[in-house]
């Protein structure tokens, strides 16, 4: 999922004195990983090249310096002392990017619901003022006074609150400048100006950690989740020979989706792109699903000159279905000719398109055989790949 016209603002300021841990409540650690990373992990894997800013205090600055240098996210900011004040700081600091609209969430709420996700930005598409998840009370209300109750209150018509929520960032930014009031959240800004807020359904295991019991409830939940993913290699290897008949004109080659002029062509029954087939069967070897043969048999005339983009498109697909993640991709092409470190760059950026994927998780190399062998005699060009993807343990799962 992208979106191209959010910014996402994570509040990370509070202290947390109710947790009752000597450190914030948003650097705790579970299984070695805090609650602030988990957010990062979470919004990154969820939300492809959106702009994070962290918003913190300065007990927590150095350490949170440290996690937005390791998943290249914006600088971190400080924030007020009470909430509208660090939103607003966030804010301040993201304008230069003239988003549409922010995702502003409490990393203090770490089990973040993807389902929540989508349908809030799927609310960017939109003209909205503030869109937020909201939980119904299954409850009796009651109000209270030193242990005693007091009265009760309908349930009706009553919500929950959650964060991430979704804002409108001109008409934020300008309703916080003139503010003189507290408010708890962004929706609050939003109704006490008397604006439409809109509400989606939530997530009940998005807690937001106030107390120690709230950490002890959630803390089966987030060690779970740490350990249902893990990471899977996947080999492709292909090959394919050159044809050497003598007198074709506009000769080309065609690797990793990008034609390259050649003194000879390639043979074979798709437009022999040896490296987008030797992804493709990386990857498949990771969903488990046949190869590239079985699943593009040679002997249909139908797959005859086929962009070979078809058949990593297919494989891709596979692997969202299973929420197969590509932490990065390692190929090797072997031939005399072409040059590949010329046209590299340009794969590169052709793959990341057809996977969806950041160009930086690609490593295309070329290499010769020094003269040696088929290849030395520029009889064929090979390809080689290393896929690694963190998909969910079944072992965990299941």
């Amino acid at each position: 999922m992208i979106s191209n016209n959010v910014v996402l603002i994570l509040l990370a300021g509070g202290k947390g004195t109710r947790v009752n841990k000597k450190t914030t409540k948003q650097m705790i650690s579970v299984k070695n990983i805090t609650i602030l990373e988990m957010n990062i992990i979470k919004f990154k894997k969820q939300i492809r090249n959106i702009s994070i800013q962290i918003v913190t205090n300065n007990q927590d600055f150095l350490k949170v310096s440290n996690l937005c240098r390791k998943y290249s996210l914006l600088n971190p900011i400080l924030g007020g002392d009470e909430r509208h004040k660090s939103t607003y700081n966030g804010l301040k600091a993201v304008e230069h990017f003239e988003p549409k609209y922010v995702l502003i969430h409490d990393t203090a709420r770490p089990i973040i619901s993807s389902n929540v996700i989508k349908k809030l930005i799927s609310y960017s598409k939109k003209e909205v003022f503030c869109v937020v998840p909201v939980l119904k009370i299954n409850d009796a209300i009651r109000t209270i006074t030193t242990n005693t109750l007091k009265s009760t209150i309908d349930k009706k018509n009553k919500v929950l609150v959650q964060t991430p929520q979704l804002c409108n960032f001109k008409i934020l930014k300008k309703l916080l400048e003139k503010n003189k009031k507290k408010f708890e959240d962004e929706s609050s800004v939003f109704l006490n100006n008397s604006l439409k807020v809109i509400a989606i359904e939530g997530d009940p295991l998005t807690l937001k950690i106030t107390y120690e019991k709230d950490l002890n409830l959630l803390e089966p939940h987030l060690s779970r989740n740490k350990s249902t993913y893990i990471t899977k290699i996947g080999n492709g290897f292909d090959i394919h020979r050159f044809d050497n008949r003598k007198n074709i004109k506009n000769n080309f080659i065609i690797i990793g989706g990008i034609k390259i002029k050649n003194p000879k062509r390639l043979i074979g029954h798709s437009d022999s792109d040896v490296l987008l087939h030797a992804i493709t069967d990386s990857i498949l070897g990771v969903v488990n699903k046949g190869d590239i043969g079985s699943i593009f048999p040679p002997s249909e005339k139908k797959w005859q000159n086929a962009d070979s983009s078809i058949f990593l498109k297919h494989a891709s697909k596979l692997l969202q279905k299973i929420h197969g993640t590509i932490n990065n991709i390692d190929a090797i092409i072997v031939c005399e000719t072409p040059k590949i470190l010329d046209y590299s760059k340009q794969m590169q950026e052709n793959i990341a398109k057809i996977l969806k994927i950041n160009e930086q998780k690609i490593s295309i190399k070329g290499k010769t055989s020094e003269s040696i062998g088929f290849i030395g005699r520029q009889e064929g060009i090979v390809a080689m790949v290393s896929t690694a993807i963190q998909v969910r343990d079944k072992h965990f799962s299941e």
